[in-house]
């Protein structure tokens, strides 16, 4: 296992201040997310010592509209507009907690979209944001795994999000500390410093989520179904996922 990975099991996977059915649940789906966890680390590592290695800074401009292209403001209002209408009106009171989390993200989300801008700016890859509308690789994010699933959570149930905020915004954290590992580049670090505690809060929403209120059968079922879909090897994948051979 990787040391990265290990480190934050420990720090942030394993200790709870909930016991039952809840965290019994969590832990049983998190022994089927070490295997990519860990596999994603070793990538972020292999991608940053490859970024390192390529002599030029097209690297950060590469990462900059990806990241854009995941956290910009049309992609950030999209996803997180889908979360908190998963929640009825009717609901709202049970599910508050989830509510304010929710909302809080979309701040995040946004400045995130911003960070990314920011790198391509001060880089002098862009003169102004607004270049980036007319750039497919800032607009383009399909995977089924987040946006395609993401769109989806209104019709499933109030929780599902939760095993999505708990595998993916892992992945963001493990992915961003694996970086800084390797990288100590003033822009790379003003691109991620910031994101790295916003991430790992995101990742935190689900594990509560999933603690508190993961307590009975019917509740669990649809985060094990989102659990089910995010751990199939083509949902990271559109063409494969939609038939196709790559």
């Amino acid at each position: 296992m990787q040391p990265i990975l290990n480190d934050f099991l420990e720090k942030w996977v394993y200790p709870t201040g909930f016991t039952g059915p809840g965290v019994d649940f969590r832990l049983r789906q998190t022994e089927r997310c070490l295997p990519l966890w860990d596999k994603l680390v070793t990538q972020a590592l292999d991608f940053a010592e490859k970024d390192l290695k390529s002599g030029n800074d097209e690297y950060k401009a590469v990462r900059g509209r990806a990241g854009y292209a995941a956290e910009g403001p049309f992609m950030s209002l999209k996803q997180m507009s889908t979360q908190i209408l998963s929640v009825t009106i009717d609901e709202q009171p049970k599910y508050i907690d989830l509510q304010r989390m929710r909302a809080r993200q979309i701040w995040d989300e946004v400045k995130h979209g911003q960070l990314h801008a920011d790198l391509l700016l001060r880089g002098g890859f862009i003169e102004r944001e607004e270049e980036l509308m007319d750039d497919p690789r800032a607009n383009t994010q399909p995977k089924l795994s987040y946006f395609g699933m993401t769109a989806m959570f209104p019709h499933i149930h109030p929780l599902a999000r939760a095993g999505q905020h708990y595998y993916n915004e892992s992945m963001a954290c493990l992915g961003i500390a694996a970086t800084l590992s390797v990288i100590d580049d003033d822009l790379i670090r003003h691109q991620l410093r910031s994101q790295e505690a916003e991430e790992l809060m995101h990742f935190m929403e689900g594990k509560y989520q999933i603690d508190a209120y993961a307590l009975t059968p019917e509740d669990q079922k649809p985060i094990e179904e989102v659990f089910d879909f995010l751990l199939r090897p083509w949902a990271p994948e559109p063409s494969r996922a939609l038939g196709g051979s790559k």
